[in-house]
């Protein structure tokens, strides 16, 4: 079975945010939130497309809002966060886990995180990891983070330095598919996919539609190898 899936970071982008998305994209059955978006955005994708929505947060915390007389923060209404966490969605069977933020760059940030950290909420995600792979035959489908992995679709500038831990996740766990954002692609002639050992990892500033075959029981099938030519 084929699937597409909408994935979108960093920027409202006019060509997604319009009133005939559901008319020009009728087939899309879920959404992945890369980070960095306001929340208005991402519920209007849930409300437009009536699909599920997930979502890590970025590091600026555009997906939260204030609401009510106390300015409590709230994230998207109807959109699912997968900071932190694992889990499998129920329309499609395929196993999903995220991560939010970036790498620290700047003190007093919330969403910027050391190595460290992020090595801690994946080691608190692996006993979840590893009951997927023991009932269901594979630890995880596909990763959804802001931060891409060190050396692979990052920057040399200390922002935009990917995370060294997610690298040796990738090897570990092989999920077919990593989608992030927080790197901005101007330069159309500079690829936002490559494939990593067994993962493609792909940048999907500001939006990608990817074209996503599942098996019976939900399991992503690996795409073949991108040319390197």
């Amino acid at each position: 079975m084929l699937i597409k899936a909408l994935a979108v970071s960093d920027q409202i982008d006019p060509r997604i945010h319009s009133s005939t998305l559901r008319e020009r994209m009728p087939d899309v059955s879920i959404v992945f939130g890369c980070g960095d978006l306001p929340a208005r955005y991402l519920e209007f994708l849930s409300d437009a497309l009536n699909k599920p929505v997930y979502f890590v947060l970025g590091n600026h915390l555009e997906e939260v809002t204030r609401r009510g007389e106390r300015g409590k923060l709230h994230e998207p209404m109807g959109c699912i966060d997968l900071g932190g966490r694992v889990l499998r969605d129920q329309s499609s069977g395929m196993i999903l886990a995220g991560l939010p933020g970036s790498p620290r760059y700047r003190d007093g940030e919330e969403q910027q995180y050391t190595e460290l950290q992020i090595w801690w909420m994946l080691t608190k995600m692996t006993p979840k990891l590893l009951w997927f792979r023991v009932h269901h035959g594979r630890a995880l489908d596909i990763l959804i983070t802001h931060a891409p992995p060190r050396d692979v679709n990052d920057r040399d500038d200390p922002p935009h330095r990917g995370f060294k831990v997610l690298q040796r996740f990738l090897r570990k766990y092989q999920p077919v598919y990593h989608l992030h954002g927080h790197v901005h692609l101007y330069d159309r002639s500079i690829p936002f996919a490559v494939d990593y050992h067994n993962t493609r990892v792909i940048n999907v500033y500001p939006y990608q539609v990817l074209e996503i075959e599942l098996g019976s029981d939900g399991r992503v099938i690996r795409p073949a190898a991108l040319s390197t030519k």
